[in-house]
């Protein structure tokens, strides 16, 4: 669709503002094929660092209900299918495990977990950010 759009539908057209509407769109459909490409991989991954990460908190420095009542909604979920609407609500919950075990973490200052739970925060960032991929302000300058 997006070769079609930029070597057939484009230059055909002389319309500035609907050359404007196909880079808007060519956009659109960059990004939904990154997405679709890699995103149940990425929260699969990114679940399972935050419920380990948790786990950790957990038995490092101790629970609190919080963790424990996420760990739990986590373990009583489905995390095995990769059907996208299971896997947007296994990784809800991982998140859920994830806040949880940053509160412990800042409550009772242990540097180490700390900054693994930074780590886990940046990783989440860099895959938005490659999902986001090349965004453009089209018509623009």
């Amino acid at each position: 669709c997006r070769r079609e759009l930029l070597e057939v539908i484009e230059p055909a057209v002389s319309d500035p503002t609907v050359k404007i509407a196909i880079q808007m769109l060519e956009n659109v459909l960059r990004n939904c094929a990154e997405r679709s490409a890699h995103e149940i991989a990425w929260m699969r991954d990114e679940s399972n660092l935050m419920v380990g990460y948790a786990r950790d908190v957990k038995h490092s420095v101790g629970s609190t209900p919080e963790i424990d009542a996420a760990l739990a909604a986590y373990d009583a979920g489905d995390n095995t299918s990769l059907d996208l609407d299971a896997v947007s609500d296994s990784y809800s919950r991982a998140g859920e495990c994830l806040s949880a075990a940053i509160e412990r973490v800042f409550a009772v200052g242990n540097t180490e977990l700390h900054l693994r739970g930074r780590d886990i925060l940046a990783l989440r960032l860099a895959n938005e950010d490659a999902i986001k991929g090349e965004w453009a302000f089209v018509g623009r300058g």
